[in-house]
Parts: structure tokens; sequence; C-alpha cells
């Protein structure tokens, strides 16, 4: 079923506490990247998974900033907010359109985007690595770059380009690119109108500098334009010309459409719950803006088509390999610590989840509880399904002490559990 709409008043709520406000003729400031990045990965939104309150959320909050610059929806559109189906559950792509200043090059659309959806509470089909039930917030996977779109939108709202610009953020991606190619597919803006795509995804992470830019040689032309953008920035700049990558630019690839990503690399945070906003260099992602900014300008000032060219290796770091069988080695020493209460569980009652077998040798039974006792309790959450039970178990490793709390005869029972 289509999950619920997102919670206006909500949104609203937060928006008057965390929207930055910016000067007359913005540029890129790491207050504003703060602003953004520390919403969209807030606890609040539990990982921004497409299709649930916190992706309604996410995406809201893109379409509110939107109308603040004083952009506009995509021609036909009423709404920054682009609904499709994905899993049996409604999702928000986003776009906001700004208008060239040259009437002649309105069918030559340059569209910068970055999917704003993470991998929610892990599980499932979201990739998350962590234990299914922790928040994994995604501040760099993708807050970083939904707040570089962001920044870039508001930047050249009040510096435009003779060629239309149309911003967007997608959901989804995490499930498989899902967000990307339905707007693709919905012909919203017919493909051919397209001229190129920037693709920011994983931008927070700028290690001594460092920025892998994917795509050169999806378009002829890129390589002489853009060699002024690259030779003027200071960022240490891995370029390679394949076409595709496990993100939203290979959607625009696949519908020969030229496309650029952007992406500073696999780190041991990526797909964690240790994913949060302080851990985000938010000075190289200001100078990651400043490099995309010149590039768009260039883009968008180069008389005479793109020509579209196949380039069908994957457009990665040379490194990228290495980090991530790394990454998943330490994945795996991690989920062998996990720790285990050992109970099967049965259906909600009134009071709370009922316990339907307790394992032998495990905690469960170390500490007393008894098949038939009602769980109302675990690690401080209220438990009333199988879902919170989840939740509260996530983050526990073995060793770890929680606090037990159960319905036995009418009677409620404190414990002390010992995670195996």
């Amino acid at each position: 079923m289509p999950s619920a709409a997102p919670d206006n008043h909500m949104i609203l709520a937060l928006l008057a506490l965390v929207s930055p406000q910016a000067p007359e003729a913005p540029d890129f400031r790491v207050q504003d990247l703060k602003a953004h990045i520390y919403f969209l990965a807030s606890e609040s939104l539990e990982g921004r998974e497409a299709g649930t309150r916190g992706g309604h959320l996410a995406a809201q909050y893109v379409a509110t900033q939107f109308r603040r610059y004083g952009l506009e929806p995509l021609p036909g559109q009423d709404s920054f907010l682009l609904p499709f189906e994905a899993e049996r559950r409604t999702c928000y792509n986003t776009a906001a359109w700004l208008p060239g200043t040259d009437s002649s090059f309105q069918d030559q659309v340059l569209v910068i985007g970055g999917h704003h959806d993470h991998a929610g509470l892990g599980g499932g089909t979201t990739g998350g690595m962590g234990f299914p039930g922790e928040i994994h917030n995604g501040a760099d996977d993708n807050a970083s770059g939904t707040a570089a779109v962001l920044e870039l939108a508001e930047y050249f709202a009040a510096h435009p380009t003779p060629r239309p610009i149309l911003f967007m953020t997608f959901s989804a991606e995490e499930k498989g690119l899902l967000g990307s190619q339905a707007f693709l597919h919905s012909d919203v803006l017919p493909k051919h109108k397209m001229r190129a795509m920037l693709n920011l995804d994983m931008v927070g992470n700028s290690e001594n500098g460092y920025l892998f830019v994917g795509g050169l040689g999806t378009a002829l032309e890129f390589e002489p334009m853009l060699a002024p953008a690259f030779e003027k920035s200071d960022l240490k700049l891995e370029l390679k010309e394949g076409g595709r990558a496990p993100s939203d630019n290979s959607s625009f690839y696949e519908e020969e459409i030229p496309a650029l990503f952007f992406f500073t690399n696999v780190h041991p945070r990526y797909h964690l719950p240790a994913d949060d906003p302080e851990h985000i260099q938010y000075e190289g992602e200001v100078e990651i803006l400043k490099l995309v900014r010149d590039i768009t300008v260039a883009i968008q000032n180069f008389d005479g088509p793109l020509t579209f060219m196949e380039q069908p290796r994957m457009a990665v770091p040379a490194d990228f390999g290495k980090r991530m069988s790394n990454h998943m080695r330490r994945i795996a020493q991690m989920r062998r610590q996990k720790g285990k209460l050992g109970i099967d569980t049965g259906d909600p009652t009134r009071g709370g989840l009922a316990i339907r077998k307790v394992r032998e040798d495990s905690a469960a039974e170390e500490v007393g509880l008894l098949s038939g006792d009602v769980l109302v309790m675990v690690a401080n959450r209220k438990i009333q399904n199988r879902d919170d039970l989840i939740r509260a178990l996530g983050p526990g490793r073995k060793g770890d002490l929680i606090d037990v709390v159960v319905l036995r005869d009418g009677e409620r029972l404190q414990l002390q559990a010992t995670l195996k």
C-alpha cells in the first residue's frame, strides 16, 4: 500500500529551526552545508529510506528550500515533488526549474542531481550494513550530495545561465537507482531536451582535498571544455572517462545523456550507522562546490551540442575495489560481535509482545525469561511489535547489558540481561 504523504506541519516546524539564512548574493558557506546535512542526517528522519516517513520528510525539506530560493516546479508540474511507485510504496523525487536567460536555448537542459534517500533502519533492500534496527543517518551518503544540489540551486538562482537548469534529488537510489529511472521513463521532461547531467553522490569525505570525477568520456566535448576548470581547482582530482557507476548518473548514461559523477570515495563509515554529520569535511565540500559551479558555467556557456559517446567501463576510483573489500571484511568482523537475546516471539498482545520460546543457553534463559512472558520494554524502548524489538536490540553487542521489562501472570518484572 502507498505510504502516507509528507507531514507538512512537522516539516515546517523543523524548517523554522534549521533553514540556513543566505545573503543577497550567496556563495557556498560551511554553515549552510551544516544546516542542510545536520537536518537530513538527523535521527528524526530515521535514515531516509525511500517510501517511509523519513524519506518523505527529506523530499519535503528539499522542496521547501527550492521554494525559498525562488525556483519553479518543472514546467507542466504543480509541485516540486514528483511521486513514483517503488516496492509498493509511494516515493518522491524532487525537481526545481531555473529558466535560462536566453529563450533560444530552453530545450538544452542541464540536470544537476543527487539522491536524498539512504538505508533507513538497515536490512531489506536498502544496503544498510549495520545491524537491522539501527538508524543509518547517511550524512555522506547522501545528505552531502543533497546539500550540494541545494547550495548549487541557491547559487544559480542568483546567477542564472543562458541555458536552463533542472535541480533534482532522487529517492530509491539505494534500492537500485529506481528514482532516477522512474524520472527518465516518465517523460515529464523529454530525454532529448536533457543536454547533460551532473551527479553528486558522497561528496562530503574529501580526504586531503581528493575528488573523483567520472564520466569525462561520455561527451566528446567534455575533456577540452572542462580542462580550464580542472586546472583552476586546488583539489586533488582523479579523472576517468567511464560512463557507468553505482549511482544515478548511470541511469542518464543508459539513456545516452552525457553524465559526470562526483564522488569522494568509500570510507570506514560507509552504509553504517556511524555515517554522521560530525564526520563531514565541510571545507572540502565547499571546494568541490566551487569546481562544480565552474563546470556548470562551462557547460552552460558552451555553444554547440554535446556529442554522446559510449563509455561502458565503470567510473570509480582506482582503489575503490580495495577499499570495498577491506570494508566488507570489517563488516564481517562486526557481525560476529552481534549480541542476541535468544527468544522467539509470538503475536502482539494488548500489553506488549509475547515470548513464544526461550532458547537454551541464551541470554534470555540466563536472566530467567520464560515462554509466555510478555515483553513490555527492552533497552528503554517500548515494545508493541516485532519491529520495536528489532529496533531495541539493533545496537546490541555481545556482553552488553540491557534492561528487559516483562509481564508475567499480571506482575511487572524488571530484569537485566547480558547479550550473548
